[in-house]
C-alpha cells in the first residue's frame, strides 16, 4: 500500500513489529481478520483485472468491496479517529454496508459513520478498551447505528 501512496495510520508508541496482533485490542482483531482476507483477495483480483480479463459478477463485487476498504483505510494526516469511530467503520466494511455507496461519496459516508459512532451505548464502548469480546447484540447494535447513518447515501442510489 505504501508504494501506491496509501499511508497507513501508525501510532509509533504501539509498534507491532515484534508482538503482531497481540498488541491490538480484541475488538480490532475480531473485525480485522475478515477485512485482511477481503483486502488480500481484492489486491490479487485487481492485479488480474489489469490484464483486461473478463470478470464475472462475483469478481466485480469483490473488487468494488476492496476499493471501499481501501477508501476507508486512507486517513488524512493529523486527523486522529476515536476507537469507537474506527470500530464502527470496520464493522460497516465487514457488513458490506458501504458497498452500495458510490466511490466518490465514500469520504462523506465514512464521516457519517464516524459521527454516528458517538451513539454507540457506553457499555458497548467500554468493552472496546478491555479484552472482553463483543456479544452478537453488541455487533448488531453497532451495525444498526452505522446502517442508519448510511441511509441517506443508499437512498440516493436506489
Amino acid at each position: 500500500m505504501f508504494e501506491l501512496g496509501v499511508l497507513p495510520a501508525v501510532d509509533v508508541g504501539k509498534s507491532v513489529s515484534r508482538v503482531g496482533g497481540k498488541a491490538q485490542r480484541s475488538t480490532y482483531r475480531a473485525v480485522a481478520g475478515d477485512l485482511k482476507l477481503a483486502y488480500a483477495q481484492f489486491e490479487e483480483l485487481e492485479t488480474f483485472a489489469r490484464f483486461g480479463a473478463r470478470l464475472d459478477a462475483d469478481t466485480r463485487k469483490t473488487i468494488e468491496h476492496g476499493r471501499r476498504i481501501r477508501a476507508c483505510l486512507k486517513q488524512p494526516e493529523f486527523s486522529p479517529v476515536t476507537v469507537p469511530a474506527q470500530i464502527a467503520v470496520l464493522f460497516s466494511l465487514t457488513a458490506k454496508l458501504f458497498d452500495t455507496i458510490p466511490l466518490d461519496e465514500m469520504n462523506e459516508a465514512e464521516q457519517a459513520v464516524q459521527l454516528a459512532a458517538t451513539k454507540i451505548p457506553s457499555e458497548v464502548s467500554e468493552r472496546f478498551e478491555t479484552a472482553d469480546k463483543l456479544s452478537d447484540e453488541d455487533r448488531e447494535a453497532i451495525t444498526e447505528i452505522a446502517h442508519q447513518s448510511l441511509a441517506k447515501f443508499t437512498s440516493d442510489t436506489n
